[in-house]
C-alpha cells in the first residue's frame, strides 16, 4: 500500500495549500470570534468542489484546511449547514444520518487540528530552547512526539479508510478523534496558561476538536457503526 501522490494530486494540494494559507488562515479568528464564515469565503469554499475528486485527495485537502480554520473545513465536508465555528454547532444533522464520506471527512478535521495544535506547541517549545530537565513539575516534552506519532498513525488510518482498505469510515473517526485529542491535551501540557488565553490558537483548537467529536454525535455512536461495520 502507497500513498504516493500523483502530480495532478500534488498539483491540487499546493492549490489548497496555498488557498488555506493565504484565504482562510487570515480570517480564522475572525471566523472563531464571530460564529459566522463570511459569505465570500463560503462559496469559495463550496466552489473547491472537494468531494468531486477521489475520496483520499477529499481527505487530504480538508486535513489542510483544518490545520488553519476547523469551522472552514467542517463546511468543506459538511456543506452549507455548517456556516458558523465548530464550538456553535450550528446546523448539524442528526449522528444517524451521518454518512461514510462525511465520518471521513471529519477525521481529516479532527487531523487537521491536532496537527495544528502541535505546530503551536513545537514553535512554543522551540522558542524557549525547550528540554527535558527531570523535574517533576516540568512537562516532559516527549509528549510531543508521543502526540505525532499518533497523528501519523491516524493518517495512515484515515487514508486507508478512504481506499477502501482496512478499517471502515467510523473506526478511522474514532482512532483519529482519539489521537488529535490527545495531541491538543499534549500541546496545551507543553505551552501552559498562555495556551488558555482567549483568541490564542490552541484555546481555539481545544474547543474545535472537542466539538468535532460531536458534530456526527457521540463518540459511541461512530463506535456502534465502527462495530456493525466489523461485524458485516
Amino acid at each position: 500500500m502507497t500513498f504516493d501522490l500523483t502530480p495532478e494530486q500534488d498539483a491540487r494540494l499546493a492549490a489548497i495549500h496555498e488557498f488555506a494559507a493565504i484565504t482562510v488562515a487570515p480570517v480564522a479568528a475572525a471566523i472563531d470570534r464571530a460564529g459566522e464564515i463570511p459569505g465570500d469565503l463560503a462559496r469559495a469554499v463550496d466552489a473547491l468542489g472537494l468531494w468531486s475528486h477521489t475520496p483520499l485527495d477529499a481527505v487530504i485537502a480538508i486535513e489542510e484546511l483544518a490545520a488553519v480554520s476547523g469551522s472552514v473545513a467542517a463546511r468543506a465536508v459538511l456543506g452549507a449547514g455548517t456556516d458558523g465555528s465548530l464550538a456553535g454547532l450550528r446546523g448539524v444533522g442528526p449522528a444517524s444520518a451521518a454518512t461514510g464520506p462525511q465520518q471521513l471527512g471529519i477525521a481529516a478535521v479532527c487531523l487537521g487540528i491536532g496537527r495544528a495544535a502541535l505546530h503551536d506547541a513545537l514553535n512554543v517549545t522551540r522558542s524557549r530552547g525547550d528540554r527535558a530537565t527531570g523535574e517533576p513539575a516540568d512537562a516532559p516534552h516527549w509528549v510531543l512526539a508521543d502526540a505525532a506519532t499518533e497523528i501519523d498513525a491516524a493518517r495512515l488510518l484515515v487514508r486507508s479508510a478512504a481506499l477502501g482498505l482496512g478499517v471502515g469510515a467510523a473506526a478511522a473517526l474514532v482512532y483519529a478523534g482519539g489521537a488529535a485529542s490527545r495531541a491538543v491535551d499534549a500541546a496545551l501540557r507543553i505551552v501552559g496558561a498562555a495556551a488558555y488565553q482567549p483568541g490564542s490558537a490552541l484555546e481555539r483548537c481545544s474547543r474545535d476538536i472537542r466539538a468535532a467529536l460531536l458534530i456526527l454525535g457521540t463518540e459511541d455512536v461512530a463506535r456502534r457503526t465502527a462495530a456493525d461495520t466489523l461485524l458485516g
